[in-house]
């Protein structure tokens, strides 16, 4: 059981149609406020882990240990003056920083959380297809940077759109090939190959230690796309001021930065379903959620290592890397995949 027929037990006396309504709307609201919390939560770490690794002290004046800093910001964003460009596209300016922050919303709905307690799942989407539905969702994230480069008139953010685009083309395809592989494996053992939650309950082993490889393309497919340093080409801020996000301001500004972190969270999220077994964990069932929140948690933690440890490589050099190195890796790890499924087979 999950979240949404407890829901729907608790508001039946208001009839059956009336109690999923209500349901529906209270799991989602949920769901919108763990994002939000966890994103919050990113943003402090990251701010003190950045002031450990630097020596410095990090956010320690905005309530105790600082844990107010986030607040005080937020308030800070929603009362800036947005000041927008004169020669902006007006509709495409304005869209571009909510399309980026529905969509990273939208992919976290189709996630499948495991069961906390009581509660049971958080998923509030179901479906036989969840893989083509994420990546469908994720792909529309980039859309809205091209968009806030291009109507933004300004030469610097139309540069960062455009070395966005080149970038996560290049990352998109050897993405796409490992999960192709898991597909395959999966399809071995459940009929329903292209769901997240068959993938994991068709797993006796996590797909991480039998794709070492595809792990490897896949995490370094996500972390290009959260876009993020080394790996910021599309903001590039001692090159491109800050690239497509260059004329915002206010929380259109904040959507964007949020974006970024939940990118890295969401990616986290992908990669310990996928790879690291996501929910299963050694204890009850019952800890599915805490399990799947442990394996993101150390992700970002590495994510967050490799943004404050490496400088930025060169746009030509990173791009080269997708599709002369990445793809190639990409396609060995297909063969492999399939011949190990054609072992399962015979």
């Amino acid at each position: 059981m999950n979240i949404l027929l407890r829901l729907q037990e608790l508001f039946s006396p208001l009839g059956h149609l009336a109690s999923y309504i209500l349901a529906y709307i209270f799991e989602s609201l949920f769901l919108v406020i763990f994002v939000t919390i966890s994103l919050i939560v990113m943003i402090y770490v990251f701010r003190k882990y950045m002031a450990r690794v630097q020596q410095r002290i990090g956010p320690n004046r905005v309530g105790k240990f600082g844990l107010l800093q986030l607040i005080a910001d937020a308030l800070k964003l929603v009362g800036k003056e947005n000041i927008l460009p004169k020669n902006r596209d007006d509709l495409p300016y304005k869209l571009a920083p909510a399309m980026v922050f529905v969509s990273l919303v939208l992919a976290f709905t189709i996630l499948p959380y495991g069961d906390f307690f009581y509660l049971g799942s958080f998923t509030v989407t179901h479906s036989e297809v969840t893989i083509i539905l994420l990546f469908g969702i994720i792909a529309i994230m980039p859309i809205g940077e091209v968009l806030a480069g291009i109507s933004s008139a300004n030469k610097y953010a139309l540069l960062g759109a455009l070395r966005a685009v080149a970038k996560d083309v290049s990352f998109e395809i050897p993405m796409m090939l490992s999960v192709l592989a898991i597909v395959m494996m999966a399809s071995a053992r459940t009929p329903s190959s292209l769901s997240l939650e068959s993938i994991i309950s068709s797993e006796f082993l996590p797909y991480g230690i039998l794709e070492p490889i595809g792990l490897f393309v896949f995490f370094i497919s996500m972390v290009a796309r959260a876009s993020y340093t080394p790996f910021d080409l599309g903001e590039s801020d001692s090159e491109l001021v800050s690239g497509h996000s260059t004329e915002y301001s206010g929380m259109r500004f904040g959507m964007f930065y949020m974006g970024m972190f939940g990118s890295i969270f969401l990616g986290s999220l992908i990669v310990s379903i996928l790879y690291l077994g996501g929910p299963s964990g050694p204890l009850e069932s019952s800890l599915g959620f805490i399990w799947l929140i442990i394996k993101a948690a150390i992700l970002v933690l590495i994510s967050f290592t490799v943004w404050l440890s490496m400088p930025r490589i060169r746009i030509d050099k990173f791009i080269n890397f997708g599709w002369k190195y990445l793809i190639p890796i990409a396609m060995i790890n297909l063969i492999l995949a399939g011949i190990i499924t054609l072992g399962w087979g015979l």
